[in-house]
C-alpha cells in the first residue's frame, strides 16, 4: 500500500512536471510570436518611413524641376535667404515675411511665385504641385490657395477668433494677443476700415448663427454692404413671408 501511494505521488509529480514543461513551451512560443510581431511591425514601420522619405524627395525633385522651368530669365533673383515653409509654421505670417523680403530685394512681383516655390516643403509643396502651370506662376493665386488650404483666409481667422481658447501653460496676455491677432486678421481680410463696417461685420456674423438658413441665403444673395442695407433686405424678406419666422429653430432636446 505504501509503495502504491509512492507510485501515485511519482505519477503526480511527473504529470506536474509535464504540465509545467507544457506551460513553459507555451510561454516561449508566445514570446517568440510577440517578438516576431514586433520585428514585423518594426520592418513595416521602417519601410513606410523609407517610402515617405522617397516620396518627399520625389516631391522636392519635381518642385525643383517645376520651378526650374519657370525661373525668371532676368538672372538677378537668387535663391531666397529664408527658412523653408514647413507645416509647423503659420502660413500667413510666413508669406508676409516673404513679401517684405522680396520687396526689400526689389524683386519683380512676376518673379515672386517662382522664388516662393523654392521654399515650399511638405503639404505646401503638395499644394503647389496640384496647381496648373499657369496658376503656379501667379503669386497671388499661389498665396490665396495656400492661405485657404491652411485655414488662413477670412473664414479661417473668423473661426479661429470665435473658438480661440487658452493653451496649456499659456499666460493670459499671450492668449489675448493671439485672440486679437485672429480678430485683426479677420477684420483686415473682411476689408473693415471703419467703426460702421466693424458693426456691420459683427452683427452679420451674429445673424448667421441665429437665423434660419433660408433667410441667411436670401441675405447673402443680395450682398448688403452695411447695416442699413442689411435691415432693408431683411425687412423685405419678412414682409414677403408674414407667416414665416426668420429665427433659427431650437435644436431638438436629446434624452440619450
Amino acid at each position: 500500500e505504501e509503495s502504491e501511494r509512492e507510485r501515485q505521488r511519482e505519477d503526480l509529480e511527473r504529470e506536474r512536471q509535464r504540465e509545467e514543461s507544457k506551460r513553459e513551451r507555451q510561454r516561449e512560443e508566445s514570446e517568440r510570436e510577440r517578438q516576431q510581431v514586433q520585428e514585423r511591425e518594426a520592418r513595416e514601420h521602417e519601410i513606410r518611413k523609407l517610402e515617405a522619405e522617397a516620396n518627399l524627395k520625389k516631391l522636392e525633385l519635381d518642385a525643383t524641376q517645376f520651378v526650374g522651368e519657370r525661373r525668371p530669365q532676368s538672372g538677378n533673383v537668387g535663391k531666397p535667404k529664408l527658412p523653408p515653409l514647413t507645416d509647423t509654421l503659420q502660413v500667413d505670417l510666413y508669406l508676409e515675411r516673404f513679401e517684405r523680403y522680396a520687396s526689400c530685394q526689389t524683386w519683380r512681383v512676376d518673379d515672386w511665385a517662382s522664388c516662393l516655390c523654392n521654399l515650399l516643403q511638405g503639404e505646401a509643396l503638395s499644394i503647389l504641385l496640384s496647381l496648373s502651370a499657369e496658376e503656379s506662376a501667379n503669386y497671388n493665386t499661389v498665396k490665396e490657395t495656400l492661405l485657404r488650404r491652411f485655414n488662413c483666409d477670412r473664414n479661417g481667422f473668423k473661426s479661429k477668433f470665435l473658438s480661440v481658447k487658452p493653451q496649456v501653460d499659456e499666460d493670459f496676455g499671450t492668449y489675448i494677443n493671439r485672440a486679437k491677432r485672429y480678430f485683426d486678421r479677420w477684420t483686415e481680410l473682411s476689408a473693415v476700415t471703419s467703426k460702421d463696417q466693424l458693426e456691420f461685420l459683427i452683427c452679420w456674423e451674429i445673424a448667421l448663427q441665429a437665423c434660419e438658413p433660408e433667410f441667411v441665403a436670401y441675405i447673402k444673395d443680395r450682398a448688403p454692404a452695411n447695416l442699413c442695407e442689411l435691415k432693408a433686405v431683411a425687412t423685405a424678406y419678412v414682409n414677403a413671408r408674414p407667416n414665416k419666422s426668420f429665427a433659427k429653430k431650437p435644436e431638438p432636446v436629446s434624452f440619450v
